[in-house]
């Protein structure tokens, strides 16, 4: 289906089922905070409590023990990790099925976790809890990357679009934050297996929208008025592939001194012969230009790292400073979110020695996380389009610094100011990695960069684990040395990257207005 074939209604629709969707699949992992209250309720793995361990309070409320906890909090960080560690066949996969397909593989994969989820069987080979909470995970991200080419529907609105779909997977954490509200309505009758077995219409619809009124191929942006040739997404030997051994473009084996070199003059009007582009790297990053020339041409007199590693293959790319300093400031900062993600009632009881505000703010945080992702939408996007790098980095730095800290008061209205600022923090950073390995490496590489230095983190959150375990053994609950290495590790690197940025730009390396 054209872009220009398809009505304004149809492509409306079209829209506004994908922001849907990515509301209610994109991200639901996210809502652990929000879902793990009622799986202690539950009684999920009660069985690992030690006999006399478990009791209900004054209001029957189950507390939660040593053993349960730490398995829940082993089943969010195995979600996580995997999640993240597949962003690589992810972006290969929408790379050669294209979106039509993949989302309704990604709709089955969230079908098979929430059916596994409700199932609730566990032996001592299979736990349907864990398994299920990963197939979620894995789900989301098939879907949700495939809903991003819609943003070529209407092109003069494709930032507004984008910023949409985004604003839905930064949201949708909030199925669990209603869940846990209406469980506790129904007086705990409406249980796990009613609750996602019943999600099952979620992904049962989305694969219904792909096979009526979805596009059956890529929307394309305009070129010159004209609209380009549809990509054969489905014959996987006819797209560019993303893997390093992939073979450069005419385009990418200028050198990328020469492309920085006519930033300031105007381009050629000799057409340049460009292969397609990989689909998972234009369509994830919102591309508008046509080539890595055009982007540097609009942003290299305001960014200093734009078009830094241009015309490089993949494999020379993984192997420069920038993408071991930024797949370091991924990994850090991934690790650290999802840790205070799957800690933070914990952490809350333990700073305010008060349980029951410790469940208030925990209520607060799970409604503040989905809003949080939505109402940054226009800072992040000035942030992002005004300022060099090296402010944005200092941005995120002093987030850090301050959500850290406050994290780590015994004071309920400083704590409140920190889980306002880490629910701006987390959007923030996600967008801002993406930008910057656009910006440094180019759309040709960055399924591949950007997928691989995921994979990493994804890898690197597994510490999250024992250190959930030491915290609870060793340290007796104390999360002092934990926040503060991750408060020093993330002025580290973000240090690291704003003066290794600060000495590229001082050394004229680039041309500068």
């Amino acid at each position: 289906m054209s872009s220009l074939t398809a009505s304004p209604a149809l492509k409306i629709a079209q829209i506004v089922c994908a922001i849907i969707f990515c509301l209610f699949c994109a991200g639901v992992i996210f809502g652990f905070a929000a879902l793990k209250p009622v799986l202690i309720q539950e009684g999920i793995y009660a069985d690992l409590c030690e006999p006399g361990e478990r009791h209900q309070d004054e209001d029957g409320n189950w507390n939660v023990c040593l053993g349960q906890d730490t398995r829940l909090n082993l089943m969010f960080t195995l979600a996580t990790v995997i999640t993240n560690v597949v962003c690589l066949p992810v972006g290969y996969t929408l790379d050669h099925l294209g979106p039509r397909k993949t989302s309704i593989l990604g709709s089955v994969v969230f079908g098979i976790g929430a059916f596994f989820f409700g199932l609730g069987y566990r032996s001592s080979f299979i736990d349907s809890y864990i398994l299920g909470f990963i197939f979620l995970g894995v789900g989301g991200p098939l879907i949700f990357l495939s809903q991003f080419h819609l943003s070529n529907a209407f092109p003069a609105y494709s930032g507004v679009v984008l910023a949409a779909i985004t604003g839905a997977f930064d949201a949708s954490s909030i199925p669990f934050v209603f869940y846990r509200m209406m469980y506790n309505a129904s007086g705990g009758a409406l249980n796990l297996r009613i609750f996602f077995w019943s999600y099952l219409i979620m992904p049962v619809l989305v694969i219904i929208e792909h096979l009526t009124i979805s596009p059956p191929e890529t929307y394309q942006r305009l070129v010159g008025g004209e609209e380009e040739e549809p990509s054969p997404v489905v014959e996987p030997d006819a797209v560019t592939s993303t893997l390093p051994s992939t073979a450069t473009t005419p385009v990418n084996r200028r050198s990328a001194s020469r492309v920085r070199s006519e930033a300031g003059t105007e381009l050629s009007n000799t057409a340049v012969a460009v292969e397609a582009f990989s689909a998972f790297s234009r369509i994830h990053y919102g591309d508008a230009h046509e080539d890595d020339e055009g982007m540097i041409k609009e942003l290299a007199h305001k960014d200093g790292v734009t078009g830094l590693l241009y015309g490089q293959t993949a494999a020379q790319q993984i192997k420069s400073k920038w993408w071991v300093l930024l797949t370091l400031f991924v990994c850090i900062h991934m690790t650290r979110i999802n840790f205070y993600v799957m800690s933070i009632d914990s952490q809350l009881e333990y700073y305010l020695g008060d349980a029951v505000l410790a469940e208030k703010l925990t209520i607060f945080f799970t409604i503040c996380l989905p809003a949080g992702g939505a109402v940054a939408i226009p800072f992040i996007g000035l942030l992002l389009d005004y300022r060099p790098f090296m402010d944005v980095l200092g941005v995120l730095m002093a987030m850090g610094i301050l959500f850290g800290s406050l994290g780590m008061t015994t004071v309920a209205w400083s704590q409140l100011i920190g889980i306002v600022i880490f629910c701006v923090f987390r959007p923030l950073m996600y967008t801002v990695v993406s930008d910057a390995y656009a910006k440094v490496f180019g759309f040709q590489t960055f399924g591949t960069v950007y997928g691989l230095s995921m994979t990493l983190s994804g890898c690197t959150g597994l510490i999250n684990a024992p250190l959930d375990l030491l915290v609870k053994t060793k340290l007796h609950d104390n999360f002092y040395p934990i926040g503060i290495t991750f408060v020093i590790l993330g002025i580290l690197i973000c240090s690291s990257l704003m003066f290794s940025v600060w000495r590229y730009t001082r050394k004229g390396s680039v041309q500068l207005a």
